[in-house]
């Protein structure tokens, strides 16, 4: 059985508060999002409802603030998915809530923020199914599968690294914005950030931001390149590398 799902906040709500456990699988969470929830969560915390929440680093778009809120509810426990190490996207969007043995999954385009869950056009839909139902059972599994995976990693691992990260992308697209024509990269490799830049550089009036997406080895190797290559790029980008 399945029906489509018009009031995302109120019915994922309502389901919070029938089950005896659940799992939730998006891409982005923001405090708007969770906010929304918030207080069907308190209480799930009080009934000592337990849940797990998957989430991901896919274009550091999640806001700590949010996942820190989460991850103070102690019947939470909160992952994320490195899609840089896994080498593949993210973009899931499952909401998992079981009671005895039935399971109502509401699947779709809604990630746990305050316009999926509100205003936004999307399209979700409800399947109500006993855990042996074949639908059920291949949603479940997949979702324990990202939530054993060695790419999913507990609060703890992934938070301080995820926010410093975080931080560093706002403060340069805030910094793109301050400036009148400017330009934000975002790269993973050595010479596609200084090719980017040498062809950036070409077009006037354009301010290079980059925002180096890596380990402290890549980006000491981006700066050595920017130090000691005859590229001619000039200080302009220097200053715009984040370390």
């Amino acid at each position: 059985m399945y029906r489509i799902i018009r009031k995302r906040g109120s019915s994922v709500e309502d389901e919070l508060l029938r089950c005896e456990e659940f799992q939730i699988s998006v891409a982005f969470i923001t405090m708007g999002g969770v906010t929304l929830l918030l207080q069907t969560l308190k209480e799930l915390e009080e009934k000592g409802i337990k849940g797990q929440i998957l989430t991901t680093n896919y274009l550091d778009f999640s806001e700590p603030r949010a996942l820190e809120k989460l991850n103070g509810l102690k019947n939470i426990t909160l992952k994320m998915y490195d899609v840089e190490a896994a080498g593949n996207g993210f973009h899931t969007k499952g909401y998992i809530f079981k009671k005895e043995e039935i399971y109502r999954i509401i699947i779709g385009s809604s990630n746990m923020t305050s316009a999926a869950l509100t205003v936004n056009k999307e399209w979700n839909t409800k399947l109500i199914s006993t855990e042996n139902g074949e639908g059920a059972e291949e949603i479940v599994e997949e979702f324990q599968k990202l939530w054993n995976s060695e790419y999913a990693l507990p609060y703890d691992d992934f938070y301080e690294v995820y926010k410093e990260r975080y931080n560093i992308i706002k403060h340069q697209r805030e910094i793109a914005k301050s400036e009148e024509r400017a330009l934000l990269i975002s790269a993973t490799g050595v010479w596609v950030i200084l090719m980017t830049g040498r062809k950036v550089l070409i077009y006037k009036g354009f301010r290079p931001v980059f925002s180096i997406m890596g380990n402290k080895k890549l980006i000491k190797k981006v700066i050595d390149k920017l130090n000691h290559n005859d590229l001619s790029l000039d200080n302009a980008m220097r200053q715009m590398v984040v370390r």
